[in-house]
């Protein structure tokens, strides 16, 4: 994962690139496996078993 110019990130599923205040995270309980989703992908996945939605990751920013 990778914090773009500006505060943005690239969603995991569709490529698009939005802003953190935007996306969405979901972390894999048993690994360090995170990814970075845009809202329209989420409710098109859902949150798969094992997974932990995390609703606001903008710590990620860049100071």
């Amino acid at each position: 994962m990778e914090i773009l110019e500006g505060n943005q990130i690239e969603c995991s599923k569709c490529e698009d690139v939005i802003d953190l205040e935007d996306a969405v995270g979901l972390d894999k309980d048993s690994s360090t496996m995170f990814k970075p989703l845009c809202t329209d992908c989420l409710e098109d996945i859902g949150v798969p078993q094992g997974f932990t939605l995390e609703r606001d990751i903008t710590y990620f920013a860049r100071q």
